[in-house]
């Protein structure tokens, strides 16, 4: 009987073993880790989260000229004299580079996330040298924070407007209803359980969240 239960034992450690051993060689290393669009990216976003419902008369930020439901994530730098740059955070096409209302100076990166395309809008920047029609890879800075109250920002302050759109670019800052916010990801959702760890588990907690974030539709 013992050697039955051995005999077992052995065989359920060596299916066990070349489990381990498959899903670690099928398993890479290192996944690229994602670039943050601004420093301190999370951190400054303490205004205006993605989805919050805004009016003039329940903003943080006065006075308020816009109404409805936040499409986007604020970056706040009011405190910061100095030039702040802003990145791409994935590769692709600036597809947009110009003056806009409502934004002043924006940008929007076209790229392609698991064969999914997104546009990636960046608003309230310096518009001066913006060159639109261009391929710039991630991590390349690829403009700078517009001056605070001035057209640069039109009129507003200074913070990064950031959005990640679905399937068909829409520069609108805010929408209507609740159910209008689905043509948007949650900008947070992109970054969300990335951290420090060893190169294998980052890798895994990556694919993980990437498959979350893009199942968001």
């Amino acid at each position: 009987m013992r050697k039955i239960i051995f005999v077992f034992v052995g065989l359920a450690l060596v299916v066990l073993l070349g489990t381990m051993r498959e899903q670690k060689t099928s398993v890479p290393t290192k996944e690229p880790e994602r670039v943050l669009p601004i420093a301190e990216f999370e951190k400054r976003i303490t205004k205006k989260p993605f989805g919050i419902y805004i009016t003039p008369q329940n903003s943080p930020v006065q006075p308020e000229r816009f109404t409805g439901y936040h499409t986007g994530v604020d970056v706040e730098y009011e405190d910061i004299t100095t030039e702040v740059p802003v990145f791409a955070i994935e590769d692709g096409e600036l597809v947009l580079a110009k003056w806009v209302p409502g934004y002043g100076g924006a940008i929007v990166l076209k790229s392609n996330l698991e064969n999914k395309e997104i546009y990636i809008f960046y608003g309230h920047l310096d518009p001066q040298g913006f060159t639109e029609n261009i391929q710039v890879k991630k991590g390349e800075r690829i403009a700078v924070l517009g001056k605070s109250q001035t057209q640069e920002t039109d009129f507003e302050r200074k913070h990064l407007h950031f959005a990640i759109i679905k399937n068909k670019l829409d520069l609108r800052g805010y929408v209507k209803t609740e159910e209008e916010l689905n043509g948007w990801y949650d900008p947070l959702d992109f970054y969300k359980n990335l951290s420090t760890i060893n190169e294998g588990v980052v890798w895994i907690v990556t694919r993980l969240s990437r498959e979350k974030f893009l199942s968001l539709v």
